[in-house]
């Protein structure tokens, strides 16, 4: 007991009400950021349950989780990768079992910092990123990882998918469609260039510029930064 005390005078002074901190700084034009974790369909309410954590990494938690009111939110900023991971079970529509799978894997890392777990990886889906854009409010993406496409041709992005008769271009509510449908893809041009050194979105070789612009559009919402690498420099701006 006398060693947790003396831990908790120790924190004590970093103790607050964080609602009421945040909220005078709003009031104050201080700039105030959230980061969230973990993704939209995880979501305990939004997500692809049962397969969800406990939580809302809806940028909707922040106001329950903090204590916050709606109109204190001035912008989101969706994290996406250039292609999609899933960590552990649940529907995958556009999981990759195959060899291109295997190399983005190998090639981003994909495996669990805390636990070394595979990742699975697929094709990036627009279905879902349109979704996580609505559910979540975002006004605009930073598309991390496209270091890692280099040497894929062609790139593959599902624009929809496929159930019997029907085609879903908006994420379905319910999860059976999820395991039986087949992605509708739309190709696009691959690059070979190594894009680790490139600092700056006008130097991206023209098929990565046009991936990026294409992603654009069917997220209906602007990529404002793109990564090609871990360095913090390799986070640049998008022009407009």
């Amino acid at each position: 007991a006398e060693e947790y005390l003396a831990y908790g005078e120790a924190i004590a002074p970093y103790v607050a009400d964080t609602s009421l901190l945040t909220w005078q700084a709003i009031r104050d034009d201080k700039t105030v950021v959230f980061e969230g974790a973990q993704g939209v369909l995880l979501d305990i309410d939004h997500g692809t349950y049962p397969f969800v954590t406990s939580s809302s990494p809806t940028a909707g938690g922040v106001l329950t989780g903090v204590g916050l009111g709606p109109k204190d939110i001035d912008s989101v900023l969706g994290i996406a990768k250039a292609y999609i991971s899933r960590v552990g079970s649940g529907p995958f529509p556009t999981e990759l079992d195959d060899e291109i799978g295997d190399r983005m894997i190998e090639v981003g890392g994909e495996f669990g910092t805390v636990t070394g777990r595979r990742r699975r990886c697929g094709w990036l889906d627009a279905v879902a990123l349109r979704y996580s854009v609505r559910v979540s409010g975002i006004t605009e993406i930073a598309l991390m990882k496209l270091d890692v496409l280099s040497g894929f041709d062609p790139i593959r992005i599902a624009t929809a998918y496929r159930a019997g008769d029907e085609e879903h271009t908006e994420f379905p509510r319910q999860q059976g469609v999820l395991y039986e449908c087949e992605p509708v893809y739309e190709d696009h041009e691959g690059w070979t260039e190594d894009i680790t050194a490139v600092r700056s979105f006008d130097d991206l070789p023209a098929a990565a510029q046009s991936y990026v612009r294409r992603v654009e559009e069917l997220a209906g919402v602007p990529v404002t930064m793109v990564s090609v690498g871990p360095d913090r420099a390799a986070t640049f701006e998008v022009s407009s």
